[in-house]
């Protein structure tokens, strides 16, 4: 077997996973290669850690926690007249804008038309270039 042959049997090995053959094998080359030794010792202590069950949550530092993000959240409050304003106000200020330089800039009614009727006053002969 290769060294990397070995190496990937180590965690087999500490787990007692390797029959008696290949586990006489792993140990004999832990017994010559340092750099096995050091990865089988890294992977012993490594399992306790990761498998351990988690500590229970201290209610003190959750509760400080929860007034640390509670204190972000109410710096960052946007007031309602700030969101009226981004939101409503200004489209709508927009419009009442556009509205009124429509009325500007458009001719009015021509004051011969009928009662009811709007209309525009074109000057036909020159609208079609009709000689008088």
């Amino acid at each position: 077997m290769t060294h990397d042959n070995f190496q990937e049997k180590l965690s087999e090995w500490l787990d007692g996973e390797l029959d008696a053959s290949m586990s006489a094998a792993v140990a004999s080359h832990l017994g010559a290669c340092p750099a096995c030794r050091r990865e089988a010792e890294l992977l012993r202590r490594l399992g306790p850690a990761l498998f351990r069950a988690p500590a229970a949550a201290d209610p003190r530092a959750t509760e400080a926690f929860i007034a640390r993000v509670m204190s972000r959240v109410e710096a960052d409050a946007v007031s309602l007249w700030e969101r009226l304003s981004a939101r409503v106000l200004a489209p709508a200020l927009g419009l009442a804008l556009a509205a009124l330089m429509l009325s500007i800039a458009l001719p009015g009614p021509d004051e011969d038309a009928p009662l009811g009727v709007a209309a525009v006053s074109i000057d036909v002969e020159t609208a079609f270039e009709v000689a008088p």
